[in-house]
């Protein structure tokens, strides 16, 4: 396990980021780790890892990676404030780990707000990353997603069925208000999605 210092204004580690965590062991060569947060599943995939890009809109967000980062000894590694793919052009990668923001819309303002809202549903955000996995995962490549039950689960598995992807639920925690689930999407056209 990593050492993570948290800073304020930057989304802490979580329930989801614990579960996101379990799909680290999948990690090999380019990494992509989106809302990066503190940066605990990039900082823990970089072991497994040819170079692992961090990814965060939030600009505290990639000081404490950076920090992070040092604090771990972690050299194989870049921070790239962007929001989603924005900033990362045409970069490929092996594998991409996203936790993103899934609550509907909230009246908080700043980092905090952003942290949180996935937009007016909640899954706005996860569909926008999906329709960009094609331009951004290599051939055999695998992304691992949080989604969550607080939107309606079934609009981002017809998405990824309308752009011709595959999907596995690997695994989920229940609370009393969501559930928390964790799935692989991958072409099956292009890799064996193993």
């Amino acid at each position: 396990m990593v050492y993570i210092k948290e800073f304020k204004d930057v989304y802490p580690p979580s329930e989801d980021s614990l579960l996101l965590l379990s799909a680290v062991k999948y990690a090999y060569g380019e990494v992509l780790d989106m809302f990066a947060g503190s940066g605990i599943i990039g900082l823990s995939a970089a072991s497994n890892s040819d170079k692992v890009t961090f990814a965060d809109i939030n600009p505290n967000a990639i000081k404490a990676i950076e920090y992070n980062a040092r604090k771990n000894g972690i050299k194989n590694f870049e921070c790239i404030e962007s929001d989603l793919f924005s900033s990362l052009d045409k970069r490929r990668f092996d594998v991409i780990y996203a936790n993103p923001p899934y609550l509907p819309e909230k009246k908080e303002r700043g980092w905090a707000g952003q942290a949180l809202s996935g937009g007016k549903e909640g899954s706005e955000l996860t569909i926008k990353i999906i329709r960009s996995l094609k331009d951004h995962l290599n051939p055999e490549g695998k992304a691992f997603i949080i989604i969550s039950s607080v939107y309606n689960t079934d609009k981002v598995y017809k998405e990824i069925k309308r752009l011709r992807l595959s999907f596995e639920r690997l695994s989920s925690v229940n609370f009393f208000f969501e559930e928390l689930i964790l799935i692989k999407v991958y072409d099956k056209g292009r890799n064996s999605g193993k």
